[in-house]
């Protein structure tokens, strides 16, 4: 898995675009990922329900096409819009079209909805926030998600790209951030998750692939990657059960002062 600062991933991003591969199409590709992966973990036995909490941004956009491509899937899906969409906003449209159900979290009686759905349902998708955020958040949304934390949340909580609320570069936290089980990156892992405090709210990591050409510039100047375990185990032997530390030779440590 590559990792990428934000600027790093947007250069990616716009080199994409003028490549051919647009912004709208990556959204696509993005969203439909997301679907894919909450299918394949959460959703072999049963579809069941799932509640997406919906940005302003492409984050949030993201997360819509998720919730279509789930209905698609049998799931049962619900939109609440914690920041506001575009007028007109197709992506928002589509959910409504797939007969999800959609709210804006205005009211007192809003939030009793909210919490209702949150309390029913199997999988919460984060999709407020991007990895381009700074922190301090605006007061208004930190209350927002102090207020979420004091419900009930589904067993399963995924972050779109990156738990709402964290600095993707310094790995910096909000105040009240969700702690996600999962975290779906876009094409690459950012380098705050892997950063305290921020880690301690990823949860395990997933990347979905963007389907960007592979000769395009800013990707061949990335040099980092995250290593999985499975790579260790390809390079490092197997172990026997009655190994030791005197198993495997004897290091030299020299301290120089």
């Amino acid at each position: 898995m590559r990792l990428v600062t934000v600027a790093e991933m947007q250069a990616i991003e716009k080199e994409g675009n003028a490549s051919g591969v647009s912004y709208a199409e990556m959204m696509e590709r993005a969203g439909r990922g997301v679907a894919q992966v909450i299918q394949h973990a959460f959703g072999q036995s049963r579809p069941g329900g799932v509640v997406g909490l919906i940005g302003s941004g492409n984050n949030g956009g993201d997360t819509l096409v998720a919730l279509e491509t789930l209905a698609g899937l049998g799931w049962r899906v619900k939109a609440a819009l914690v920041r506001p969409r575009p007028e007109n906003d197709p992506y928002l449209a589509r959910v409504i079209q797939a007969h999800g159900e959609v709210l804006a979290v205005d009211s007192d009686a809003d939030w009793e909805k909210l919490e209702h759905w949150l309390g029913t349902a199997d999988v919460l998708l984060d999709g407020v926030l991007g990895t381009g955020i700074k922190l301090p958040l605006k007061p208004e949304l930190e209350a927002w998600f102090e207020h979420i934390l004091d419900f009930r949340l589904p067993r399963h909580i995924v972050a779109v790209d990156c738990p709402s609320g964290v600095d993707c570069d310094s790995g910096e936290v909000a105040r009240w951030v969700i702690p996600a089980e999962l975290t779906i990156c876009m094409d690459a892992v950012k380098v705050g998750l892997l950063r305290f405090p921020a880690y301690n709210f990823v949860g395990g990591l997933q990347v979905v692939d963007l389907g960007l050409p592979g000769d395009l510039k800013a990707l061949q100047t990335v040099q980092s990657h995250v290593v999985s375990e499975r790579q260790v185990a390809e390079i490092l032997p197997a172990r026997p059960k009655d190994a030791h530390k005197g198993t495997f030779g004897t290091a030299l440590v020299v301290r120089v002062q």
